[in-house]
């Protein structure tokens, strides 16, 4: 299993289908490989509602489907342990919300893990699975065999990795030539050093169908 993030939320109108991006994280990836993206196309209630469990600062104020859901699984003793993205049948995919729990459970759905502690699994829509994800924090995992199949490079890791590593060479150029004209741009035809703003979210919601091209929509939830 591949541990992944939310890179990116498109969020389309009409026709057009949303589309959900997913990254691997670095520290999983092989050394010195480019990152892989995985591209899921949703509707755009379903892009929302993971985009709303990502932002909780705008939380609805009453409690929508995937809200109830995850009220439920608390009030039940249980708790979202993880969700996988585990099977691609173009152009479907097909996910699990993995369940711990310490009470009963049938047992074609359970398997123990020791210490009381059970685990359930459901079959559930991708989109169904990140919006409990991001409201739980719970980790994302896609299988290896779906990520090879269905993934493509990262293109938004790369462009950072680039402007990361002109700022280096920017900052390099500034220490060896030190001069306060030259660091105010000055008198000079190079651009100034100054540090690039901290992304503050790790996603982004982006509104079009030209954005909605852009990224993988090959394939469909």
């Amino acid at each position: 299993m591949i541990r992944v993030d939310i890179e990116s939320i498109v969020m389309a109108s009409g026709p057009v289908p949303s589309v959900v991006v997913l990254r691997e994280r670095k520290n999983g990836a092989t050394a010195d490989a480019p990152l892989r993206a995985l591209s899921i196309q949703t509707g755009a209630y379903e892009a929302a509602s993971i985009g709303n469990g990502i932002d909780s600062d705008k939380a609805a104020p009453r409690p929508i489907a995937h809200d109830l859901l995850l009220n439920t699984v608390k009030e039940l003793g249980a708790r979202v342990e993880r969700v996988e993205i585990n099977r691609w049948d173009a152009p479907v995919f097909y996910a699990d919300i993995v369940l711990e729990c310490t009470g009963n459970a049938a047992e074609s759905k359970v398997s123990e893990q020791g210490d009381g502690v059970r685990e359930i699994k459901l079959d559930a829509r991708p989109s169904d699975a990140l919006a409990l994800a991001t409201r739980s924090n719970a980790p994302i995992y896609v299988e290896d065999d779906v990520m090879n199949r269905a993934g493509s490079i990262s293109y938004q890791a790369a462009r950072d990795e680039q402007s990361s590593q002109e700022e280096i060479e920017r900052f390099d150029e500034f220490v060896k030539n030190p001069e306060p004209r030259r660091f105010l741009g000055l008198g000079s035809s190079s651009q100034p050093w100054r540090p690039s703003p901290m992304r503050v979210r790790p996603f982004s919601l982006s509104c079009g169908l030209l954005i909605s091209r852009e990224c993988c929509g090959r394939v469909r939830e």
